[in-house]
């Protein structure tokens, strides 16, 4: 803090002291007029000495200035990056249900550089202040009557500015809000793109896309249509005010009340002050922006954790694990009760074993055990201590989970299972691996426990990442151990294997499992039913079997899973129906309004009351692009270039550059008009011509006036419908490539291309571009007028432009390369925050929010360090420019002078000459400002075009094959070999298979043995490298993708959710579906059952990815979407292997109905559930070893028989 101080003061100090030097400039110059050219009273070289040691001043004080502001501005930038980063962290999982990954994207983005922004304004802003207080005094001083007028002007400027400022502000929080929901959509599409892909609904994305960038547009354009406004009145009020000096000056002047020397002294303080007026229009925005974009990040800061640490923490006790519930009670929601009155002890080095319904609680537990969430009455107690007594840290290494879903970090196997202590030696990380069953493929690895996974852990199968996440949680040895489900998706051998350890694990800690599976229940000493939140019955296997009805229905699938056949729902019982008929899936995203930018509750980051209220006094946003991007065709997509793009809005972009040039050439009007009233009217006596100068300068500021704000509506409309389209055609490219590029690039990556680098051409487009070509109209304007005026001194105010060239070359060549390092780090930065975010849970569970926190911090600080390469350059190099532009008026006012006394020029042309050579340099300095905009704008449009340019790993046949059938259902991979891109192992190898149309197909084999590549060449998320697999006997790169995505149905392993309603996320497969089809749909996979007990039923919004349902009815909600696309060919991998309880048959029962008479590949963790297969196919090393049914292949006593030999399922039953 103390540096920032220091560089708050340098900063602040070195603005105050530039301008004051600068403020003194036209003394000086009025010194040279009145005293060496119209008088001869004293030698000018002193003089002009002076300008140039006051120029050389500036330019040192205006290279602090520049630094440490920058670098003011950028730690500022750091920290709240950093400390919304650091407050996710500690947020409790309750704060966490209620926000977007895309809108805390947004706010770490948009609205930190916005603030940032602002604060690398602040100190030439507080200069121009003091400079504007000095100019206002020296004009009182030489001439009050003229200066009482001209500054009548500045409380009229800023009575317009608070007038707008009120609806600036509102507006703008509108704008961001809206361009959060844009990056929630893209965040959702990029890490649900296997379902976006499995079910074809790219071109839906896109449509949602297209609907959101459109409203985002529509709030933009009302912003700026009252930006115009106040930039239009804040640029001409100041051009009035160079009237009242060229009339009543002019009067002043005749009557000699006021001399030459003064008149120009009083012109250049006006054009002076006209940059203070322009920023202070750009500071109402940005700051009304930067307003916006601080409450939205304050109100996050401000979301206190709902668990927090006790005042007098026990942080050490006797841990003996045991564990006590006492009356405990909790929902997720207000009003909701998931587990009521329970009570519960578990006993020192006890395995319990958890079984219920989905929904019934299980997963509850194992969240109120760590205190992810509070209770909401009641008391869990550890070792006879209340849990909310203990330190957090204290507690949560205490209690062990391994969550439902098995979440990685990108890094390397070794330190994503020593998490909880990095320092921790190797042979402990492999013994715990060992112990999980993830050594053997750990070691097959080329790199072993330094391979690096992809982001959370994708580039593992299920199986890997579950070991993994489990060997995590067996190093950390906590002395209670939660497994919720964690072997799901493990093979039977290796299950065997893990629980062995398990219990070698359980003799000296206590162990609570969330049974999925009988097979689980073999490892308790005693199990816990639970159903609707309470505890039915407790005791062992034997004794529930004989006593509980319920426990007994659970056991009694054909399945390892616990299953139950529960009462059917019928829709009239839902809470809320949806009227029947035609909805579509745009309708159903909107059918129930959500609070923007929140999870399903809705309390947190909501806009206040008197927000709202302005808001609603706002005029509509009605406005829409009005342009036919075409019907999106994942096949075939648009070449998109960004010269495209601005033919596309050339009407717009002729119309504001007419305007533009107008603005420019009304701007260059003063200085003529001054000399013309100074030469014809005041030398020459003739008063009319003083008159007429004042009202066409008044005229000129009514007209410049019109133009300025019909220009900015028209430029900023615009550049609003060029951004509409640049974010379009991204997001296309982005659903147009394979799947080989979500699984190589970060997520964070990706979401960079839609928020960073879109953001670069944002602002060039909305401040930059404007200025730029008002200053090159400018500059070429006044260029001409000089050589129409006097060529000779043309020369000389342009003496020092070849030093500006080359000083401009060298700025563009050294800060191009700075540019491009500081966008590769921010990269980095938002992968590194969008992994963070996604992995609380286990960044919490482990106590490692504060190493996260570190590397943010690590990888924030060189993404700051990377600008601050670039800002030091940008400090020397403007500084500069101002001081050629000093240079240069000495120049003319020195060879002026001579030209003056040898009778060749007038004195009026050497005035206009000082007043336009700082029109030469100033368009130059506005030029090279925009530059630095330019720059990131060059450096993001080279990534925006290697993602257009990258092709998909899935090409459409040149004349691909469209029946007008449905597939029959035919399979057959011949010597199909593949290898992920990338990896130095084959995932296949010459694989044969022949799949009849209409049977049933388990694969089995061990974690990694290739199951799921082979569903993933079947759904064509890749092509084999060698051989070929057929449809029908086609080849499928031969079918049109549409048509074949529509006939194979692809189920993951891992269920994903958008944010939204149950329906809609139902009707995303098919999104013409009508409302009694996604009724049934429901009813048939057993949603109905669950969602019965929701408040709104089917329409019930879900948070991001699901949150507010277990992952068991997750896995329903995707079955029933599943249901609904009724694909000729279902592909699922382990479809069932979260569900429990009513959940299991119906779905068995539901998948029976769906997969008659179609063709089904079930990838099988779970050898019961390929026992009824047709024919089961043994994958070992991506290979078929082994194929027949299933009794067939028990007799053959081969690698099936030894894995069915080793599952549990027998012994259960």
């Amino acid at each position: 803090m103390l540096e920032d101080r220091l560089g708050f003061t340098l900063a602040f100090g070195a603005s105050l002291a530039g301008m004051s030097v600068l403020a003194a400039v036209p003394i000086v110059e009025r010194a040279i007029v009145d005293n060496t050219i119209v008088k001869h009273s004293e030698s000018v070289v002193p003089l002009l000495i002076l300008l140039v040691l006051m120029g050389t001043t500036t330019f040192g004080a205006g290279f602090v200035r520049r630094y440490c502001g920058g670098r003011l501005a950028f730690a500022t930038q750091y920290r709240l990056r950093t400390d919304i980063f650091e407050h996710l962290q500690r947020l409790d999982f309750a704060r966490q249900d209620e926000l977007q990954t895309g809108q805390l994207v947004s706010r770490a983005n948009s609205d930190v550089g916005i603030i940032q922004g602002l604060l690398s304004f602040l100190p030439i802003l507080m200069g121009n202040l003091l400079m504007t207080i000095i100019s206002v005094v020296v004009m009182f001083f030489v001439y009050w009557p003229l200066a009482l007028l001209v500054t009548a002007t500045l409380p009229t400027l800023l009575f317009i500015s608070i007038r707008l400022r009120s609806k600036v502000f509102p507006a703008s929080w509108d704008s961001q809000q809206r361009e959060g929901e844009v990056t929630v959509t893209v965040e959702e599409a990029v890490t649900g793109i296997r379902i976006v892909k499995g079910f074809s609904q790219e071109s839906q994305m896109v449509s949602e896309l297209r609907d959101r960038a459109a409203r985002l547009f529509s709030s933009r354009v009302r912003t700026i249509k009252i930006q115009s406004k106040l930039q239009a009145v804040l640029q001409g009020v100041p051009l009035v005010a160079q009237a009242f000096i060229i009339g009543l000056g002019g009067l002043a002047a005749y009557d000699h009340k006021l001399s030459l020397g003064s008149f120009l002294l009083f012109s250049s303080y006006v054009a002076a002050l006209s940059d203070p007026v322009r920023q202070m229009a750009t500071l109402v925005t940005v700051s009304e922006q930067a307003r916006a974009g601080a409450e939205r990040i304050f109100d996050l800061l401000d979301a206190n954790p709902l668990v927090v640490e006790p005042e007098m923490p026990i942080v050490d006790w006797a841990r003996r694990g045991q564990v006590s519930l006492e009356g405990v009670s909790f929902g997720y929601r207000k009003g909701e009760s998931i587990v009521e009155e329970m009570d519960l002890e578990i006993g020192s080095n006890e395995t319990v074993a958890i079984a219920g319904r989905s929904g019934s609680g299980k997963s509850t537990l194992a969240l109120l055990l760590p205190r992810f969430y509070d209770v909401s009455s009641g008391r869990i107690s550890i070792d006879g201590i209340d849990i909310r007594e203990m330190s957090l840290a204290s507690l949560r290494s205490t209690v062990g989970v391994v969550f439902e879903e098995s979440f990685l970090f990108s890094d390397t196997i070794f330190r994503n299972i020593a998490m909880s202590d990095p320092e921790v030696d190797f042979e402990l990380v492999r013994r715990a691996a060992v112990a999980a069953g993830a050594d053997k493929f750990i070691s097959e690895f080329r790199d072993g426990y330094q391979t690096v996974v992809g982001e959370r852990g994708l580039s593992l199968s299920g199986g890997q990442r579950q070991r993994v996440a489990l060997a995590r949680a067996l190093l950390s040895s906590p002395d209670v151990l939660i497994l919720d489900d964690a072997t799901s998706a493990v093979d039977a051998e290796t299950e065997a294997e893990i629980h062995s350890a398990l219990a070698q694990f359980g003799r000296t800690k206590t162990l609570i499992l969330i049974a999925h599976r009988r097979s689980t229940l073999t490892l308790a000493s005693r199990i816990v039913v639970l159903d609707g939140g309470r505890i039915v019955d407790q005791g062992t296997h034997q004794e529930l079997s004989s006593r509980c009805s319920l426990y007994r229905t659970l056991i009694g699938g054909k399945t390892d899973m616990l299953s139950e056949v529960e009462e059917t729902v019928s829709a009239e019982s839902l809470p809320i129906q949806i009227a029947s008929g035609q909805k579509s899936f745009a309708d159903r995203a909107t059918a129930i309004p959500r609070t923007r930018g929140m999870g399903p509750s809705g309390s947190l980051l909501a806009p206040t009351k008197s927000l709202m209220e302005a808001l609603n006094r706002l005029p509509p946003a009605t406005e829409v692009p009005q342009m036919d991007l075409g019907a999106f065709n994942v096949a075939k997509p648009v070449n998109y270039s960004f010269l495209s793009g601005l033919r596309s809005v050339r009407r717009g972009l002729s119309m504001g550059a007419l305007l533009i040039g107008m603005d420019a050439v009304l701007g260059l009007a003063g200085p003529l008009i001054l000399r013309s009233s100074i030469d014809g009217g005041i030398q020459h006596k003739e008063l009319s011509l003083i008159l007429f100068g004042g009202l066409a300068m008044g005229l000129v500021a009514l007209v410049d006036t019109l133009v300025v704000w019909r220009e900015g509506i028209v430029t900023g409309r615009t550049s609003e419908r060029f951004l509409y389209q640049l974010r379009s055609r991204i997001f296309e490219r982005m659903m147009f490539l394979g799947m080989d590029y979500y699984e190589s690039e970060m997520a964070g990556r990706i979401m960079t291309r839609m928020t960073s680098d879109v953001d670069a051409f944002s602002e060039l487009m909305q401040t930059g571009l404007v200025g730029a070509l008002v200053s090159l109209v400018s500059f070429l304007g006044v260029l001409v007028i000089l050589l129409g005026l006097s060529p000779q001194l043309t020369l000389g105010a342009l003496a020092t432009m070849p030093i500006l060239l080359l000083a401009t070359y060298l700025f563009q060549r050294y800060s191009a390369r700075a540019y491009e390092r500081a966008r590769e780090k921010i990269a980095v930065v938002n992968a590194n925050f969008q992994e963070g975010v996604a992995g609380l849970k286990v960044t919490q569970s482990f106590r490692r929010e504060d190493a996260k926190s570190s590397t943010f911090r690590s990888v924030s600080a060189e993404y700051r360090d990377a600008r601050m390469g670039a800002q030091r350059l940008v400090a020397a190099y403007f500084p500069f420019v101002g001081f050629l532009s000093d240079l240069a008026a000495a120049i003319v006012l020195g060879v002026g002078r001579g030209l003056v006394l040898s009778g060749a020029l007038t004195i009026g042309t050497v005035l206009a000459f000082v007043l336009y050579v700082g029109r030469i340099f100033a368009p130059i300095q506005q030029l090279s400002q925009t530059f630095d905009q330019v720059q990131q704008v060059r450096v993001a449009s080279k990534q925006i075009s290697r993602l257009m340019s990258i092709s998909t790993n899935v090409p459409q046949a040149v004349e691909p094959e469209l029946p007008r059938r449905q597939a029959v259902g035919r399979i057959r991979f011949r010597s199909v070999s593949f290898r992920y891109p990338g990896s130095a192992e084959p995932a296949l190898q010459n694989l044969d298979l022949d799949i009849p149309a209409g049977s049933r197909i388990a694969l089995v084999g061990e974690t990694g043995a290739g199951k799921s590549t082979i569903a993933k060449l079947l759904a064509r998320f890749y092509d084999p490298n060698d051989g070929s697999v057929e449809l029908d006997g086609v080849d499928l790169r031969d079918y049109d993708l549409g048509w074949l995505r529509g006939q194979v149905g692809y189920l993951p392993q891992e269920p994903f959710l958008f944010a939204g309603s149950i329906s809609r996320n139902v009707s995303f497969a098919r999104p013409d579906a009508s409302d009694d089809e996604v009724m049934e749909a429901c009813r048939q996979v057993g949603v109905l059952e669950f969602a019965s007990k929701l408040t709104d039923g089917i329409e019930t919004e879900l948070g991001e990815r699901g949150q507010g349902l277990s992952l068991g009815q997750r896995q329903l909600v995707v079955l029933a979407r599943l249901y609904l696309a009724a694909p000729r060919v279902l592909v699922m991998d382990e479809a069932s292997s979260s569900l429990d309880l009513a959940a299991e048959a119906m779905v068995q029962e539901a998948l029976e109905k769906l997969s008659s008479g179609r063709t089904t590949l079930i990838i099988a963790h779970r050898l019961a559930t390929a026992a009824s297969s047709d024919l089961i196919v043994v994958v070992h090393g991506g290979r078929t070893v082994e194929m027949g049914g299933h009794f067939e292949l028990l007799a053959a006593d081969g690698p099936y028989a030894r894995l069915w030999g080793l599952s549990e399922v027998d012994r259960a039953v």
